[in-house]
């Protein structure tokens, strides 16, 4: 089984094949290949990703998380300045 395209990549039908077969039962030819070439590697894991909604870019976090980190900012520098006038 030759399963290589005319660049000498794996066709989508193999690609398929590799995916479907269970771990350590691909065709040795076609996992050969696959374990050496970044380009087949690449094209295999973007089959795998999910298309979701998990996948969308998340939006600015909310305008009160980033108000309490700045007033959380400002207690922890008032709290170091008054340890440090208190040390000396």
């Amino acid at each position: 089984m030759n399963g290589r395209d005319a660049s000498g990549c794996l066709t989508p039908a193999s690609l398929d094949l590799v995916a479907r077969a269970a771990p350590g039962q691909a065709p040795p030819e076609l996992a050969e290949h696959l374990a050496r070439c970044g380009r087949c590697q690449d094209r295999m894991l973007s089959r795998l990703r999910p298309a979701g909604p998990s996948s969308k870019r998340r939006g600015p976090p909310p305008l009160w998380r980033l108000v309490a980190v700045a007033v959380g900012l400002v207690v922890l520098g008032l709290l170091a300045l008054l340890l440090a006038a208190a040390r000396r």
